[in-house]
């Protein structure tokens, strides 16, 4: 979620009977058809696509409940929680809860992407003329033409990108249209036509269980990895915690003591193979190789870095802080 919008008033709200069994509904509606086709938990998603991802496919379907209204009184958690808890948030949160309450889930096509600054976006499923959206963070990673399924929400002025964000490829965009055509289009019909606020509200869940299909897929047909010398990869990250009292200096004193660490920068080392290992092994068939070598022809090995009170060791180096060449 948006760190400047702190919804954790909110999200334990829901921890209430009556909303913890409407929100059990619209889950299911997110993913029961991933989970029950592949006999897995929910949980379990996180080991194939990673806690970040996870937790972003969460927020989707938790942003989706709070548009909905569900029968008795009240029928809707963010009418229910402004009214019985709005005096405890300041106006920012409270206006941006608004106007989750009646944001729509659509499909966006990224455009002026400047890292730091705010994007364009044009709406791919209701048509209209591209908009300036307030986002920083998501710059990082977007790129020129990149599509995204999100909510974009007008608060005191501003279209801000809501937290749960889902990057399309080309493969999810045309199963995503696909699927809405054979919903809401005409028979026969090849061209979607433009959507309107309270259809795509209805299928909020299709941009979940599309994007989860994709991701899956290609985690699933991935080739294996392999190094230059035929060992497997395993993707992971090493962290030791900082011992009371180490500065800075004391462990780049160590780092740089120990044969095969080049610093890079303050914070960080490139690994390198230190002594030749020997012939590379014969790649096996459906795998690819992956290797990163220094200017010099050194081959590095992994990084290291220092981070947040750890020392990080992670096996492939970050894209753009390393020397070496793929």
């Amino acid at each position: 979620m948006p760190t400047s919008h702190d919804l954790n008033g909110l999200m334990k709200f829901l921890s209430r009977d009556e909303w913890s069994e409407c929100f059990a509904e619209v889950f299911d509606d997110h993913f029961g058809p991933i989970l029950g086709d592949g006999d897995m938990e929910f949980e379990e998603l996180a080991e194939v696509l990673g806690d970040d991802r996870v937790m972003n496919l969460w927020g989707c379907a938790f942003e989706d409940f709070l548009t909905q209204d569900f029968e008795g009184e009240p029928s809707n958690i963010v009418d229910e929680y402004l009214k019985r808890r709005g005096w405890k948030e300041n106006a920012q949160t409270r206006a941006y809860i608004g106007a989750l309450r009646t944001s729509v889930m659509s499909l966006y096509e990224v455009s002026d992407v400047v890292p730091g600054q705010s994007p364009m976006a044009r709406d791919l499923l209701r048509g209209g003329e591209p908009i300036a959206v307030k986002e920083g963070t998501a710059t990082k990673t977007l790129k020129q033409w990149d599509k995204i399924a999100a909510r974009i929400v007008p608060v005191r002025g501003k279209n801000i990108l809501a937290g749960g964000v889902l990057p399309f490829t080309r493969e999810a965009t045309q199963s995503l249209f696909d699927c809405l055509l054979d919903v809401f289009g005409k028979k026969n019909a090849r061209k979607l036509p433009a959507m309107r606020d309270e259809d795509l509200r209805a299928v909020a869940s299709m941009f979940t269980l599309v994007w989860v299909v994709d991701a899956l897929d290609k985690v699933m047909n991935m080739p294996m990895l392999q190094n230059a010398e035929g060992d497997e990869f395993m993707f992971h990250d090493v962290r030791f915690p900082l011992a009371a009292g180490a500065t800075q200096e004391d462990i780049t004193a160590r780092l740089n003591g120990i044969a095969g660490m080049s610093q890079e920068n303050a914070q960080f080392w490139n690994w390198l193979e230190y002594m030749p290992q020997g012939e590379d092994k014969p790649k096996e068939a459906g795998t690819l190789s992956l290797d990163t070598a220094m200017d010099n022809g050194l081959r590095v090995l992994g990084n290291v870095e220092l981070k947040g009170g750890f020392c990080v060791y992670p096996p492939i180096p970050p894209s753009g802080r390393k020397k070496g060449r793929p």
